[in-house]
């Protein structure tokens, strides 16, 4: 989507980028562990509950574990303990 120039000319560097890819189903699926932290949950679940779709549900989780921002055991997912402390 074209911006105008008044936007290219004035605004912020950072702003004139596009969101890294997965970021919006990250934010979904930290967000909705965050929400739930006394739980876990299985991949087809944290679907359910996000909307995020099930084939990107798997990518956003081993990203966010490499992040150190969910862990898990067996099928079953949470957020980590010190993922708000971030």
């Amino acid at each position: 989507m074209p911006i105008s120039i008044e936007q290219f000319e004035e605004a912020p560097e950072p702003k004139l980028r596009p969101p890294a890819a997965g970021t919006e189903n990250a934010d979904r699926v930290l967000a909705h562990l965050t929400e739930r932290r006394e739980e876990a949950f299985t991949p087809a679940e944290i679907c359910e509950g996000t909307g995020v779709p099930r084939g990107s549900v798997g990518v956003v989780l081993a990203r966010l574990e490499d992040r150190g921002l969910v862990r898990h055991r067996g099928a079953y997912w949470t957020v980590s303990p010190d993922a708000t402390a971030r």
